[in-house]
């Protein structure tokens, strides 16, 4: 079963460049449940792998996001009782300056 999701967040803590610069359609992201997220118990963050330090120090992880709270809602229960979700980029739209980068997610689990 799967669905699409949009990640939320992506405007804040210097996530913009990260997407602008990395976010490639078909990657594989890492989804990390935050439990104790003091704004949502339900959080689920995303994270890219990314290179440090040019690629010669291998890769690194990058938050560039998170779940939409709507479909975290009933995700995070699936994760929490031990269901395996994959998640790979769908689509992003990223242009350089002010715009908000937009970032879809597909979801299969």
């Amino acid at each position: 079963m799967g669905r699409n999701s949009i990640v939320a967040g992506t405007g804040f803590e210097g996530r913009a460049q990260i997407i602008r610069k990395h976010c490639k359609e078909g990657l594989f992201v890492q989804l990390i449940r935050e439990p104790n997220n003091p704004h949502d118990p339900n959080a689920i963050a995303v994270h890219l792998s990314v290179p440090k330090f040019f690629g010669l120090m291998g890769q690194t992880s990058k938050k560039i996001g998170y779940i939409k709270a709507s479909t975290a809602k009933s995700l995070a229960k699936k994760m929490d009782a031990g269901m395996a979700v994959r998640a790979r980029i769908k689509s992003f739209y990223a242009p350089s300056g002010k715009d908000i980068p937009r970032v879809s997610l597909r979801l299969d689990y």
